[in-house]
């Protein structure tokens, strides 16, 4: 019984670590805990079980979903036309005070940007990525494709029409 238990338990522990949602790996590893609480039983340490069940199993996952719930992450992809991301893209004026507005944004909306520069198509960005805009430049236009789902972007387009004059032009699209 107590091997059968513990290959069910590594099997569940790589099941966590392919998980691709933080939040189902926090859940999976709660109940993770929770089985070792048992284990602990069949090995006859209650006061242990009792202790992983109350401290690993409850409160420990409470909290990491409790701190995943506050972490909430800005995804910007930067499409770049040319054929390899370089240096150049990062330190160019109109992309870089482009990019510091943008983190200002998330900074008075309590986010994390992340920034990702790619060489990648947008409809691929859109098919494989997850994503919260993408950022491309077409004639000294700055056009940002908003998610579907991304609720912020009216946010974000008041924003940077309170910071005018910018003096790069910019375009919204909002993706349907």
């Amino acid at each position: 019984m107590k091997q059968i238990v513990l290959v069910l338990l590594i099997g569940m522990a790589l099941y966590i670590v392919q998980t691709q949602k933080l939040r189902n790996a926090v859940i999976y590893m709660g109940v993770f805990s929770l089985s070792i609480a048992f284990v602990y039983m069949l090995y006859n340490a209650p006061d242990v079980a009792i202790a992983e069940a109350v401290i690993g199993s409850t409160l420990a996952t409470i909290l990491y979903l409790v701190a995943l719930q506050k972490y909430k992450v800005f995804t910007i992809f930067y499409h770049v036309h040319s054929g390899e991301v370089n240096d150049a893209h990062y330190t160019h004026r109109k992309h870089a005070d482009f990019i510091k507005l943008l983190e200002v944004f998330c900074a008075k909306q309590e986010l994390e940007p992340q920034v990702i520069y790619t060489t990648e198509e947008k409809e691929d960005i859109m098919d494989k990525h997850r994503y919260s805009i993408i950022i491309e430049d077409h004639d000294d236009i700055l056009t940002l494709y908003g998610h579907p789902e991304n609720f912020k972007m009216d946010i974000l387009d008041a924003f940077l029409e309170s910071q005018e004059p910018f003096e790069y032009p910019y375009h919204i699209v909002c993706e349907v």
